[in-house]
């Protein structure tokens, strides 16, 4: 048996039984973990309120001793040391929120480190919290997110001749651009225009930069390729990505 204990950000929680819960935690030390709170609902002194969306904080989990580390651990306790109540008042805020914890629980492997993703949806979330939700940063997180996870499309220079051209397309199957001269024609590849591609580097070099928004055109042609790299690593929709669209706020 080994106790494990790391700083937590709470990405899933699901009910289990009368008054248990299966917990899913991206931790700093050892990436993503799924255990069982037990008594979750009634051991206010163990988790106290910490274990809803968002909950940030020191988690004790024991695991036995496996070579696979397949077997589900025991969350032992969380000790909250922040919240994000600002994010649970506004529900687009929940939704951006919601959805960047999706995206880190879907394209994050089990048991593999990451403290750089850990860091950048910290970063997120208090983001969020602070300010207005905006589309530029949804863009911007899944391109930060991407290039942590080892999965960031080549949008700086051509994948065919290494050109940097104005304008091009973004090949689905390979996860970059081609420019015209290489363009052979692929199904879904998506024609990048020069000021969606131009909104495209700035923040796959920058960040967002909340003095240079984005315009619908340009959002809508980057989420659509950016949509399409995610899906093609998920294997299906989010489900929270789906809920903000329909409120028409990604």
């Amino acid at each position: 048996m080994r106790r494990l204990v790391t700083p937590a950000i709470v990405l899933r929680t699901i009910v289990y039984g009368d008054s248990d819960r299966v917990v899913t935690l991206l931790t700093r030390d050892h990436g993503k973990l799924t255990a069982i709170a037990r008594g979750a609902r009634k051991s206010v002194k163990r988790f106290g309120a910490g274990l809803g969306l968002f909950g940030i904080g020191e988690a004790v989990v024991s695991e036995r001793n496996s070579d696979s580390g397949a077997e589900m651990g025991t969350l032992e306790r969380f000790d909250a040391r922040s919240g994000f109540p600002e994010i649970l008042q506004d529900v687009i805020k929940v939704a951006h929120g919601g959805y960047a914890s999706e995206l880190v629980r879907e394209l994050s492997p089990a048991r593999q480190p990451e403290p750089r993703v850990f860091d950048l949806l910290v970063a997120f979330l208090e983001r969020l919290s602070h300010g207005a939700p905006r589309v530029e940063r949804l863009r911007a997180f899944e391109l930060a997110l991407l290039d942590a996870v080892g999965l960031r499309p080549e949008i700086l220079r051509c994948i065919g001749c290494d050109s940097e051209p104005e304008a091009g397309f973004f090949d689905v199957v390979r996860g970059g651009l081609i420019c015209a001269n290489c363009h052979h024609g692929g199904a879904g590849d998506f024609l990048l225009e020069a000021p969606v591609l131009e909104a495209f580097r700035r923040l796959q070099r920058e960040g967002d930069d909340e003095s240079r928004p984005l315009g619908a055109g340009e959002n809508r042609s980057m989420r659509q390729a950016l949509g399409a790299v995610i899906l093609g690593h998920v294997g299906r929709p989010l489900k929270s990505l789906e809920f903000i669209h329909k409120m028409n706020q990604a």
